[in-house]
């Protein structure tokens, strides 16, 4: 198992290695200029020039390269452009923000999709089944900013059950909208999945004989059909804790969420380079870490996989 684990973890860091410098071609390949950006509108070229030259922007690329990576290596994300401030500092202020929402988004999908997709697997064809799949196509064809906006305006703007947007105490009151825009299109994904991996395991032979057995079917579904499902559904949540925890651009800007994501926009506005790399970096590399606690939990909940 540690010889499984070391392995993933290891392809783990090729992932983020590659992703570090496909971001960093790509930034370098962006139009626009970042030491124009610092100097103004106004500035001479000198003046332009100059900046460039403190921010190591006139060497060439590999040597850009190589000093981007030996920073990594001591957690220097650079300084912002926008701020003057560390990248990484502005990124862990944000963070406590973003991890509430995630864990709000990632509630909201399990309690609005696990029971319809049971729901709907067992009753395959019945009213319930037609119903959830309905609801289930119309979440996933709804925008997020649109669904944001929808809920904002019903429960905040007319009802005043909730914050217009922001971030304050409690913190789950506020964070209540924002979760709920994620957990409903999160959901319709767990309601299709779960359906249609328990109509995948109902039709197989242990199933049939743990019947013969005389077991009933609740006994049945939970002891043998659940186990089975429960491998997708962890890669599910985590593949979503991963994608959340690197910032939700819409929703955060559509609640005014003060958190990675609403941060990455206004750096891209701002044609703030470090700022964005350093953004779109620390997202990469939650999302790898989160395949790697997954691919960790299937070798234990499964050991034919670790064996492969």
């Amino acid at each position: 198992m540690l010889s499984y684990i070391a392995k993933r973890f290891v392809w783990s860091l090729v992932d983020l290695l590659l992703i570090v410098s496909i971001t960093f071609i790509l930034t370098y390949l962006l139009p626009g200029d970042p030491a124009r950006t610092i100097a103004g509108p106004h500035a001479t070229v000198a003046d332009v020039m100059r900046i460039r030259r403190e921010l190591g922007l006139d060497a060439p690329l590999y040597v850009q390269y190589g000093r981007y990576l030996w920073n990594l290596l001591h957690l220097n994300l650079g300084t912002s452009i926008e701020f003057g401030t560390p990248v990484l500092g502005d990124i862990l202020a944000k963070f406590p923000a973003t991890a509430i929402l995630a864990v709000t988004g990632v509630f909201w999908e399990l309690v609005l999709g696990l029971p319809l997709g049971i729901g709907a697997a067992l009753r395959r064809g019945g009213w319930l089944d037609r119903l959830s799949s309905a609801l289930s196509m119309a979440a996933i064809a709804m925008p997020q900013f649109w669904v944001g906006i929808i809920l904002l305006f019903v429960f905040a703007f007319k009802f005043h059950w909730f914050p217009l947007g922001g971030y304050g105490t409690p913190v789950l009151w506020y964070a209540f909208l924002p979760g709920l825009t994620l957990g409903i299109g999160g959901a319709a994904y767990y309601q299709q999945l779960i359906r249609s991996r328990i109509l995948e395991v109902l039709p197989q032979q242990y199933v049939t004989t743990a019947r013969a057995k005389g077991l009933s079917e609740r006994q049945v579904i939970w002891r043998h059909v659940m186990p089975q499902v429960l491998t997708t559904l962890v890669t599910q949540i985590g593949m979503d804790a991963g994608y959340f925890m690197a910032g939700v651009v819409v929703v955060e800007t559509v609640f005014g969420w003060p958190g990675i994501g609403l941060q990455a926009w206004t750096a891209i506005s701002a044609l703030d380079v470090p700022l964005v790399m350093g953004t779109v970096l620390f997202g990469a590399f939650w999302i790898i870490m989160a395949n790697f606690v997954v691919d960790s939990v299937y070798g234990l909940l499964d050991p034919r996989i670790r064996l492969r």
